[in-house]
Order: C-alpha cells, then structure tokens, then sequence
C-alpha cells in the first residue's frame, strides 16, 4: 500500500503538498530534508507528516532524502511548527530558519570514520570501517536501514564526524594519497606537463595553491578521493577578538540581586513560567543572568541568551565569556556560513553549554534547554519585518519555553506596555531591581529648553547647558555619550542656487548626505547618488546641508572641545564584524572620551567613566504616526540616560527638545516607569489596542496605485464576508496608503484588522487561502500578513 506525505516547500503561499514516499525510502522523520519535483524544477521540501491522498489528482513521488535523519528535535519541530501557524508563516520558512545557510541547497554532509575504532560496533557492520575513511552511500544506508539511530549515537562520540561538501574546500587541512593512490594520480595530472609531486603528510588548501595546483584540480582531487580532509578535534575559533570581561566571579551581588537570583533559581525546577525582571538602568540584571546559566549549567542543563541586535550580542558574549569561558558560543547573520554551521554543530553535539544571539538564535538546537533569558525584551529590533516568518522574538522565545516546560527571564529597565501589564495581570511573576549596587546612583536629568537655550549660527543642535557640561567633564577626564538617532551628515541637501532638493525616485523621501565619499543615500532602499559635487539641474557646487546627522556633530566636536578624543557609533562606522566592538573596546580603555552614536549607545552598555549623557534631539520619534511611538520614545530617553553615572561617581543627563512640558520628556526626565505605563496603559485600552487587542497589519503592495488601490477595497469586502460568516470576533480598519507609501519603487497600502481571538482568526485566514489562492489577488500584487506588528510605517 502506498504512502503519502505532506512536505512543505519555500514558495509565496502558505500551503504545503502531498507527494508520495516511494517504498525505497522508508521511514521519514518530521523536519526531514528531502528533494521533490515543483513544477519543471526540483526544490529542497521538509517532511512533515503522513497524510491521506487527495482524491482524483495525479501525485508525484518523492525524488530522494537529502538527509538519513532530521535535524529536528521534536521540541524544536513543534516549536517552528507554531510559527507558522500563528505568524501565518510557510512552514518550510520557518524549518530552513532554523538551520544553516548552507542547508538552502540540496546538499547534505559527508561521513567520516574517525581513527579510533568503536568498540561496539555490530559484527555485521565492523566490515564497513575504515580508518579516517568516508563512508559510502551504500554504507550509510546499510547502517540507517539496519540499526536505526545508530549513525546519530556514533556521531555525537565522533567515532563518525560529519563533513560538508563547503568544508572541503576551506583552509583546513587536506591528505595526500602518496603511497596508495597509484594510477589515480597519474590520470588525474596526466594533461600537466609538470605535475604536483605526491607528498606524505598534510598540506592546507593554501599550501597546494602556493605550490602550483589550481582550484578546479584540488575540487577534483578531492572528489576522487586523491586528497580528502583530515579530521580534527579542534573546532573553528568563533569571534575570538570578542576577548571575556575579567574578574566577573569576584563581584559581590546586592541583596536585591541575590533576591532575584533565589527566586530564579526556584523557578528552574518548576517548569514553565515567565518572570520579568524589572530592574532600573545599572541595576545588574546581566551579572544576574550570568549567575542564574551557572546553576543551570551545574543542573547538566544549558541556556539561551538573547540580545535585541548583533551589536550588543558582543557585549553580552563578552560577559558570559568572562563566566563560562569556551562554553558558550554565539549564533547572528554576521558570522561566516561556515563559522554559523560550525557554532549549529557545536551546539548540536554538546560542545556548548550557553548560546547568546539576537532573535535568529531562538531557533539554535539546544539539547536539554534548561531556561531562556530575553534582554532588552522592549526593543523592537525583536520583531523581524523581512523575510517571512515575521516572527516576535520575544513572544517566541515565550512560546519555546512554554514547548520546553521551562522558566523564561524577560528583562528590561523599560518593560513593553505588554509584559508589564501581564505581570499586573500574575501571568507573569515580577521581579524588581530598584536600585544599583555598589554605592551607584541614578544619574540627575536636566530638560534643556532648545526654543532658548539652543546656540546659534551653524550649531543649532547644541545647547549653552551642554557645551558647558560636555566642557566640564572632558577637563576633569571623565567621559560623555552624545545620542543622536540619525546617522549621516544633513538628512537633506539643498542646492544654494535653483533649491534643488534631491528625493529617492523609489521612495520618494529626501536623499541623505554623507560626507565620506561625499554621496547621497536613501536609508529605506538604498538608492544612491556617488560624488555628489554639482547640482544635476543647474550646475552649481553650493549646497545648503539643512539638519543634522552624527557625521555633522562629529565634523564640529574637536573645534568645539579642545582635548575631545570622539568616535562615531553607527551602521556607517560598524561595518564588518568587529567594528562595533572595536569602537565600545577603545572607548572603555579611555582611548577616546567621547561617544556619539545612533540607537547603538543606548543599551547594554557598562562605562564606569561615563558621567554625562546629552541627548540632541529627543523630539525625532514623538511624533510619528505609530501608536507605539509614545513607548519606543520614552524607552530610548530611559535606556540612554541610564548609561551616565554607572560607578561611584555621580551622573547627569541633558535632554535637548523643544517640548520640554510633553508628558514623555517629563516622564523620562524622572525616570518614572511607573506614572508613563499608567498613562499609556489608559490610552491604549481606549482605543482598543496592544495588549487590550491583536493586531494584524495585511500590507498591499504593487506598481499600478489605481490597481493596488481597487484591489485593496476588493479584499477588505471579501475579509468583512469572511469575518461576519465564521465565527471571530474581529473589526477592520482601512484599507489606508501606509505612512511610507511608496518603497522601493511600488507603492503601498494596509489593513488592519483588531481581534482578541487571533489563533481562530489566522486559523480562518490560513483556512480562506487554502480555497482561493492567494486570496484571489492577482500577482501583480504581494501581500504581506504580518501578526502583532511592531512598526506600523
């Protein structure tokens, strides 16, 4: 009898396909790689299920297994499964995310025997060892088809040690066959008039090169078995610039912290539970965190990290490092393919205890997860827009712990309006950290008034208070952080001339000038204009630079502070891997005594020799057309202001705005969570939003406006049909042209929809495109479903 199987493939539909599992293939595992045909092409698809066939259609047959097993724990299966049912995501999306780049080819790793023979290998199988040799796909088959299960023991005692075909080609050592390879190496070289000499020995990829191979003759070589890898023991150094903070074991916890680190270190033989952990700006949570992994290390359990964003990734890694030393590992989109699949197999077999990363690290395959910390669990950088799944790494980190049965740590200075209002509400267990350990204060904050105190001339972005201050605290050799979230030099540049302002033909917002390079760049698609140096229109070189960006307020810091020794912070500066840390690493070292940066400088950051903090323009974000807006500001003045005053020494603040009586400048200015949640949390439930109801945001987009506009109102009827005949409870709002109308040359519009039963509503959604494909829009036009959005532009 024959059987069937549903595999999900990566396409823009969420619906996966049933094809037949020939009989050669036998067992399939859930999240099993295998190759189907997908119309005239042959595409990776993960296994699924069993399912029945679907009456009256032709169905194909699996091709092949890419692997002899899944890479899926059926934890970490179930977990990418809810994903994609509740962010409306395809599954294969979702299963590919949690695996290395490499795994988006239809390739599968290489087997081979270590030196050391397993002592209990079954007899029928001690035929098929071969020191250091690879073994064959007839072995592999043998080996999964008679003793299930034992391929995977095997590897885990590296009595077998897996190889990917990119290793192959690496810097690590390859073996010469000098003595057995006989005729294969004269027919492999006999078109050279001078061949490579056999060697003994080994010999890196870079040595055969050097010594006169080329590249296609070591992949052939290779291939032939001529030269093949030589295993070892020692894994690939993964960002060991990032060195370990010292003398962290020695630092004596408060009382408040040893309070919290109890009541956590209850909670790790309780199952699952979230607790948030409030604790003011210095209060210690990370030291916490690190002392809370140590028990659950100690349980033989292990631990994941997460950070909102890769720059404070090193920071965090830094601190767990100085804890746990080459037991921790990290996972982010900036490493290598090879060193990410190297960190995913170390994880995988054990090598590592701790994993910290931003939200792609929720997926890492932790055996025996123990807890699950989440810092910064307000940032927004949480919530991935593009590609799908458009997942909250926040919500779905509560999520694996809940798969997990085990406790999850949400910590913030400035809880989301969600979490605190969840701890109100007991779902969540609070925790407070009031105050800083050691002697530390909160740092005092002053409101600077811009309509008056502001400098004139060329420096309308500085006020009088904080030159001054800046002033003060250079000649007494302390050290300032200045925050200003706008990178660039002038966000518009005007031709002095004709007032020619030049807009991004696809975005249609003005073009940012950057000095270096001197080119002008849109932030959204990244159209750019190189050498900007006349105007197209009349050819003039005169050019107004109206506003302000971190490269202006650099260019003028050394005229402006004698003895200033500043570095930028931004996405401009912090290229490559190890910028960002380079920048923090000098500033710590009292290299440079001023910090200006972007969103960058205001979390994470520990700087005993940080007194003051000037914020230029707190206004930027208030007004923007995002009921979060009010939030996201207030959490930003929080955070950056808790940078200053993080020793013995007391700090200041000065916030620069033209709204110094705004409800969230003063709020900030006090430091006040408690008075801003009360506020917020009111606005909120009047207007029937997070957390009082679930959004989703249905974003249209297409190139023909008139179009995208028709088909838009065409699917708001069509989604009002399918709300008042099912049985959700749910109210439309729009459609509308989003706040970005126009991106990347297409244009724009969204609906949103407000329910306080979103599994049923996505559920329903899922269910109408199953029907009707693609809602019955026409491919002209993408829609993007993005659940609990976090930007609403």
């Amino acid at each position: 009898m024959s059987r069937y199987a549903l595999i999900a493939v990566s396409g823009p539909v969420k619906k996966s396909f049933t094809y037949r599992i020939p009989p050669t293939l036998g067992r399939l595992e859930p999240g099993q790689r295998v190759l189907v045909p997908f119309g005239r092409a042959r595409k990776v698809g993960f296994y699924i299920r069993d399912v029945d066939p679907p009456p009256h259609v032709a169905i194909k047959d699996i091709l092949r297994t890419i692997d002899l097993s899944s890479w899926f724990s059926g934890e970490l299966f179930e977990f990418c499964q809810w994903i994609a049912d509740y962010y409306f995501a395809n599954p294969a999306d979702c299963l590919t995310a949690a695996l290395p780049p490499l795994f988006k080819k239809a390739v599968g790793p290489n087997y081979f025997w270590s030196d050391r023979r397993p002592e209990r290998l079954p007899k029928e199988l001690s035929s098929l060892f071969r020191r250091n040799g690879r073994l064959s796909t007839r072995a592999l088959e043998k080996i999964a088809g008679t003793h299930p299960g034992l391929l995977n023991r095997l590897t885990k005692q590296e009595m077998i040690v897996e190889r990917w075909p990119e290793q192959s080609m690496d810097n690590r050592r390859l073996l010469g066959y000098s003595a057995d390879a006989g005729e294969k190496w004269d027919k492999h070289f006999k078109h050279r008039k001078k061949r490579p000499k056999p060697f003994a020995g080994t010999r890196t990829r870079s040595d055969l090169l050097a010594e006169g191979w080329t590249a296609h003759e070591i992949r052939a070589a290779v291939s032939a078995e001529i030269l093949r890898p030589v295993m070892t023991d020692s894994p690939l150094p993964l960002l060991q610039f990032i060195r370990p903070r010292e003398n962290l074991r020695d630092i004596v916890l408060s009382d408040e912290q040893v309070g919290a680190l109890n009541t956590l270190r209850v909670a790790l033989k309780a199952g699952f539970q979230p607790y948030l952990l409030h604790g003011v700006t210095g209060s210690g949570k990370t030291i916490v965190y690190c002392h809370l992994c140590q028990q659950v290390v100690q349980m033989k359990r292990t631990a994941l990290v997460l950070t909102p964003e890769i720059a404070l990734t090193s920071t965090t890694l830094a601190y767990f490092r100085g804890f746990f030393g080459d037991r921790v590992t990290v996972i982010h989109s900036a490493m290598t393919d090879r060193e990410r699949l190297e960190s995913w197999r170390g994880i995988r077999t054990g090598k590592y205890d701790i994993v910290v990363g931003p939200r792609s690290a929720l997926f890492a395959p932790l055996n025996n997860l123990g807890v699950i910390i989440v810092d910064e669990e307000h940032d927004s950088s949480y919530k991935q827009d593009d590609p799908s799944p458009r997942f909250h790494g926040r919500d779905a980190a509560i999520m694996r712990a809940r798969v997990n049965n085990i406790p999850i740590v949400l910590g913030s200075a400035s809880p989301s309006i969600e979490s605190y209002y969840n701890a109100r509400k007991g779902r969540y267990q609070l925790i407070q950290l009031k105050s800083r350990p050691a002697g530390a204060t909160l740092p005092s904050v002053t409101v600077v008034d811009m309509k008056s105190d502001r400098l004139r001339g060329d420096l309308p972005y500085l006020s009088y208070p904080l030159k001054k201050g800046i002033e003060t605290r250079l000649a007494r050799g302390e050290q300032v952080i200045l925050y200003l979230n706008r990178r660039g030099h002038s966000p518009q540049l005007k031709c002095a001339e004709c007032g020619l302002v030049s807009r991004c033909p696809n975005c249609r917002v003005n073009l940012t000038y950057h000095k270096i390079g001197r080119r002008l760049s849109c932030h959204y698609c990244g159209y750019l204009l190189g050498r900007y140096d006349s105007c197209p229109t009349c050819g003039s070189h005169e050019f107004l630079y109206l506003g302000v960006g971190t490269q202006k307020v650099e260019e003028n810091i050394p005229r402006l502070f004698e003895g200033s020794l500043p570095a930028r912070l931004d996405s401009d500066s912090a290229t490559g891997r190890k910028m960002a840390y380079t920048i923090l690493n000098d500033f710590a070292a009292n290299k440079s005594n001023l910090l200006l940066g972007t969103q960058m400088v205001t979390k994470g950051l520990d700087f005993p020799g940080v007194t003051l903090v000037g914020v230029l323009s707190a206004d930027q974000s208030l007004d923007w057309p995002d009921f979060r807006a009010s939030e996201k500001a207030f959490a930003k003045l929080l955070q950056v202001a808790g940078r200053s005053g993080r020793s013995a020494n007391p700090g200041e603040v000065m916030i620069q705005t033209y709204y110094p009586e705004h409800d969230v400048i003063c709020d900030a200015a006090r430091q006040d969570y408690e008075t801003f949640f009360e506020r917020e949390i009111a606005s909120r439930k009047e207007l029937s939003y997070p957390p009082f109801a679930r959004i989703v945001n249905f974003v249209m987009v297409g190139d023909d406006e008139r179009k995208l506009e028709r088909e838009a109102l065409a699917f708001r009827d069509r989604l009002t049909a399918l709300i008042k005949t099912g049985t959700v409870e749910a109210k439309i709002l729009g459609p509308a042209p989003c706040p970005m109308y126009r991106l990347r040359g297409r244009y724009r519009r969204h609906l949103f929809v407000k329910t306080n039963q979103m599994v049923k509503f996505v559920r329903a959604v899922t269910e109408w495109e199953l029907r009707e494909a693609r809602f019955k829009i026409p491919s002209s036009i993408k829609v993007n479903v993005d659940v609990d959005p976090d930007d609403m532009m």
